[in-house]
């Protein structure tokens, strides 16, 4: 695995939860290394651990997003903004060493490059209560 910066990672955890929420597939980690290599994805450790970790956790972290989404269901949440909000828990809530701001501020750079132009304040303001929420 290339050595790649936390935000390209953090674009190879997306492209590969995005792409894994649309298959068929049922074993994520063989997923990520054929998506990757299928598509020439640069990826690292950090890349195939945040993913790993959100398919792992999606139940917890779906609960959390659905209480945070002011009456907004998941399946009216786009696939990339909804991909790029799970992420984005899965590091507020699993990854100690990784500030809040962050996290926060990553979930929306994704949400510009890769979603509407509604995307960006959606995903900030539903990642916001939830970052709050967890610091309580």
């Amino acid at each position: 695995m290339a050595g790649i910066s936390r935000r390209e990672a953090r674009e190879c955890a997306l492209k590969n939860l995005y792409a894994y929420s649309i298959s068929q597939s049922d074993n994520p980690g063989d997923f990520f290394e054929l998506n990757c290599a299928e598509h020439e994805l640069l990826s690292d450790d950090f890349s195939y651990e945040l993913y790993m970790k959100t398919v792992l956790h999606l139940e917890d972290i779906d609960k959390l997003i659905e209480e945070n989404s002011k009456e907004w269901k998941l399946s009216r949440i786009s696939k990339v903004s909804l991909c790029i909000i799970r992420l984005c828990v899965c590091e507020l809530m699993y990854y100690d060493d990784i500030p809040g701001q962050v996290s926060l501020n990553e979930a929306v750079e994704l949400a510009k490059k890769y979603d509407d132009d509604d995307a960006p304040s959606f995903v900030n303001g539903v990642t916001n209560a939830i970052f709050k929420g967890l610091k309580k």
